[in-house]
């Protein structure tokens, strides 16, 4: 089950058949295998007008093969509800097990009109393989239990009851989040007693291991649209991301594994949003559009001409809502039009309008890493939520390595591409860690010897004397926290700001705002661009991740600069406070 990493696109054409007559194997179990680069990636014609990169894929390698398939584990999906009695997810759905808070039943199946979304994340994790029909799961012997809180009031309740609280949540391993703000550019608010009121019930779940929560980082690196404003996003914001993944409060969470989505080319996905509390990567895709298909319903070459490259480039197949009434595939499709050769009851390659050849998003990407994660814990149930977080972070395979830093035509660095930290580890706000990797984290999780108790420096707030001013670049607002006793090892950060400093409301800002480690290496939280709504710069909480491994103790400094500011111009707004919380063991 060993792999070598960087070096698959060198194979030579023998390995390249047996690869291909495997596939071909596994596809007489599941039609749709060979459609599922995600899980199998041989450079094979998918759907979409370009090939997968070969090797792009999750590693899953021999591990279905050798029944790492999931087996014991239950998944809980918080989102739309699932489809229970879909074909090829009802095997895999815990009896009784999922709750529909609109009605108060087992039932989440959503009706007529009802969203896909929840069935489609839920086939990715653990759609049954070797069943004759469809696709299957990352983990496709994995149970599902569906929480539909999308479908309801979405309110803190529903999370609750999903993460810890609910009868039906106390024995789910691993919770999938495909979900966040709907207008993603506030920045987060929370009292540090709020924080703790929700990380110490996490942690307690599993028996004290803590439940594994994946949450997707969002779809807004080039986008925010807003159903009566439209378009948020200025583009100016649009090199280095309009919105931040740290702006959505749940991906600050020590217990949350926030996921970056990555296409099929092996790079950041189109919509992926950035971000300093990125943790790691899955697959999520792009847009899986045919450009045939779309001729053959009548559209002209010239508008298919005007369609962005990345529509054509494949997404995710996975389970939609049974038949052709509901769901994204459906008689006749998206404004009477078919996308590509899955869609429609007149598909060669499947005609029951079971299954989307259409997923993409980060809520793609998540469920690929929850399913992994399932792999990871049926080989060894006991690790913790951060022996977990730890293998993913260290086995991940870095992706796009030649990502480089977003810089002004003077040099001025707006935001940082891969970077690599004093104990070694490289990290990038796009990717996190890198792309996961799930024979090498299983592997590694089998024989994995826990971290052990957790040192938690507490908060810690900066004594500043006066109000620091706010410069450029080469004059930034400082302020420094010594810890000492701090952790041997990092294995998060969290902070909180708070300035004076005027932004535009719905406006991209100037400042950059940067965490420098006791070892001396450099996080971007903010970039300069990123578009926020509102006033201030100030936020409660940002998780920084890029420290991993390093000593926890020593001092921490924040850096405030504004970008913007021409060389001897006043400030036009002070750093007020700092905060930070360094975790590790």
């Amino acid at each position: 089950m060993r792999k070598i990493l960087g070096k698959r696109t060198g194979l030579c054409l023998a390995t390249l058949a047996v690869l291909a007559s495997g596939a071909a194997q596994a596809q007489q179990g599941d039609p749709l295998y060979r459609y599922q680069w995600h899980l199998m990636n041989y450079g094979q014609k998918v759907l979409g007008d370009t090939k997968p990169a070969f090797g792009i894929d999750l590693g899953i390698d021999d591990l279905h093969d050798y029944n790492i398939r999931g087996k014991g584990v239950i998944v809980g999906v918080l989102d739309a509800g699932i489809e229970i009695a879909h074909p090829d997810l009802a095997a895999n759905m815990v009896p009784n097990g999922s709750w529909n808070f609109n009605d108060n039943s087992h039932d989440t199946s959503p009706g007529d009109g009802g969203e896909a979304h929840g069935t489609a994340v839920g086939g990715i994790i653990g759609a049954v393989g070797w069943n004759g029909i469809g696709g299957r799961g990352v983990a496709p012997a994995a149970k599902l239990k569906s929480f539909n809180f999308l479908d309801a009031n979405g309110s803190n309740d529903e999370i609750r009851y999903a993460w810890w609280d609910g009868a039906l949540s106390k024995d789910v391993a691993v919770s999938n989040n495909s979900w966040g703000n709907t207008v993603p550019l506030f920045l987060p608010v929370v009292s540090e007693n709020e924080l703790a009121a929700w990380e110490r019930p996490m942690s307690a779940t599993r028996g004290g291991l803590g439940m594994i929560y994946v949450k997707a980082a969002g779809n807004s690196f080039a986008s925010v649209e807003h159903r009566t404003f439209g378009e948020l996003c200025p583009a100016s914001s649009r090199s280095v991301g309009c919105s931040q993944s740290f702006y959505d409060l749940e991906s600050n969470y020590f217990n949350v594994i926030t996921v970056a989505a990555v296409n099929a080319a092996g790079k950041r996905s189109s919509y992926s949003t950035p971000g300093a509390s990125m943790w790691v990567s899955g697959l999520g895709g792009e847009y899986g559009w045919q450009a045939q298909t779309l001729r053959d319903g009548g559209i002209s070459d010239a508008v298919i001409a005007r369609q962005e490259p990345v529509r054509f480039d494949p997404a995710m197949v996975t389970t939609d809502l049974s038949g052709c009434l509901n769901g994204y595939n459906v008689n006749p499709g998206e404004e009477g039009l078919n996308f590509n050769a899955l869609d429609s009851d007149q598909s060669a390659i499947d005609a029951s309008c079971n299954y989307t050849g259409l997923m993409n998003g980060t809520s793609a990407a998540a469920p690929t890493v929850s399913g992994v994660v399932a792999l990871m814990l049926q080989a060894n149930p006991k690790l913790t939520y951060r022996d977990v977080k730890y293998i993913l972070a260290t086995t991940a395979r870095q992706v796009d390595p030649t990502q480089a830093a977003v810089t002004k035509p003077d040099g001025t660095v707006l935001s940082a591409g891969w970077t690599t930290n004093a104990a070694g580890r490289a990290f990038s706000n796009w990717y996190g860690y890198g792309l996961v990797d799930a024979t090498l984290a299983t592997t590694r999780a089998s024989g994995f010897k826990s971290l052990g108790a957790l040192r938690d420096s507490g908060w810690r707030q900066a004594a500043l004397a006066a109000a620091q001013p706010i410069g450029g670049s080469a004059a930034p607002a400082q302020a420094t926290i010594r810890i000492d006793g701090g952790p041997g090892r990092v294995e998060a950060v969290q902070i909180g700001m708070a300035s004076n400093y005027p932004l535009g409301f719905l406006e991209s800002t100037t400042l950059r705002v940067t965490l420098i480690s006791p070892s001396g290496t450099r996080a971007i939280v903010v970039p300069a661009g990123a578009a926020t709504a509102d006033d201030t710069m100030t936020f409660d909480l940002a998780a920084v991740n890029a420290f991993l491994d390093e000593p926890g103790s020593g001092d921490w400094r924040l850096e405030v600069a504004d970008t913007g500011l021409a060389a001897g111009a006043d400030s036009l707004g002070d750093l007020t406070s700092f905060k930070i919380r360094v975790l590790g063991h």
